[in-house]
Parts: C-alpha cells; sequence; structure tokens
C-alpha cells in the first residue's frame, strides 16, 4: 500500500493536472451557477456561450503554439490536436467515443459523449434543462481556432443529456485545399 502524498511536490504529474483541471472546472461551475442566481439562466446562459468560446479558441490557440502547430491542414493534425486538447484540458472530467470518415469535403467526426462535467454540474444545481450546452461551445472555440470551417450536427444548444438522455455531435470539418 503507497503512502499518501504530504506535499503539492510529492503528487504524480497526472495527479497535479487532475488536481487543477478539477479546480478550473470547479471555478466555472460557481461562475455559472452564481450568474444563474443573480441574472437568471438566460442571463447566465448568453454570457457563457461567449466566454466559454473565446477560451476554447485562446486555449486551443496556446495548445497550438506549445505542440508548434501554425495551421492545421490535414485530417492527422486535426485528430492529433482533438485529442490532445481533450486528453490536457478535460482528462477524467469528460469522455467520449470518437469515429473520423474521410469524405471528399474533409473529415466527419463524431463524437458520442460518455461522461460530461458540464451535464452532471447542472443536474446537480437543478438546472440542467435550461442549460446551454458549454462544451459544445469550447469545441466551436477550438474550431475556430484551428481555422477549420465546420458544421456541427445538431447545432449547440441546449443541454443534450438533459433531454434525451444521450448526447452526440457530427463535426463536418472542412479541410483546407491543397
Amino acid at each position: 500500500m503507497s503512502e499518501q502524498p504530504t506535499s503539492a511536490q510529492e503528487l504524480t504529474a497526472v495527479q497535479r493536472e487532475e488536481l487543477l483541471r478539477r479546480s478550473w472546472m470547479a471555478t466555472d461551475g460557481l461562475w455559472f451557477y452564481q450568474t444563474a442566481m443573480a441574472k437568471g439562466v438566460d442571463g447566465a446562459n448568453e454570457a457563457n456561450i461567449q466566454v466559454v468560446r473565446e477560451f476554447g479558441r485562446q486555449e486551443m490557440l496556446r495548445l497550438m503554439r506549445s505542440l508548434g502547430v501554425e495551421k492545421v491542414e490535414t485530417a492527422e493534425q486535426y485528430r492529433a490536436l482533438y485529442d490532445a486538447a481533450v486528453e490536457l484540458y478535460l482528462g477524467s472530467l469528460f469522455s467520449a467515443r470518437d469515429s473520423f470518415e474521410e469524405t471528399a469535403e474533409g473529415t466527419d467526426h463524431t463524437v458520442q459523449v460518455d461522461t460530461c462535467f458540464a451535464h452532471k454540474g447542472v443536474e446537480r444545481a437543478g438546472i440542467a434543462k435550461e442549460y446551454h450546452c458549454g462544451p459544445g461551445e469550447r469545441l466551436t472555440g477550438w474550431l475556430q481556432a484551428m481555422e477549420l470551417p465546420a458544421a456541427l450536427e445538431p447545432g449547440v444548444g441546449l443541454c443534450q443529456k438533459a433531454h434525451t438522455g444521450s448526447c452526440s455531435y457530427l463535426l463536418r470539418i472542412t479541410l483546407p485545399a491543397s
């Protein structure tokens, strides 16, 4: 049996990342909840759409710079960036099954969400049916940063898990012409 860490320096890199992720998502959830209490859920959703989309755009730009990616030109680059962003920024807070299909126009990326931190949080807060999908807006910001025209089907709206019990998106990614 291993001993529990007694200081932050004794945490593994994975433990540190998970702690930071969970702290950030708790801050995000608390901000949303407090805004909803002060301005109503519609006011919180309206602000959250803009903030989360821009936050997603900025975090993807930082990731691209860190990985030395100036422009996303191939399906492989898109997949690698998407996977890296999910692993780094979401970790165990989010799980989904992804599938990719190459088309004449680009790549169809299907995301079938199994675990969503945002849904869990708004469910606990009792506002899941009124919540506009923040993770979908974050994904929209990622795509904007990659400068990839994409269509999301269905479009980002109210929390799918709260309304249908499941969540999935089809992202039709148009890759730059070679």
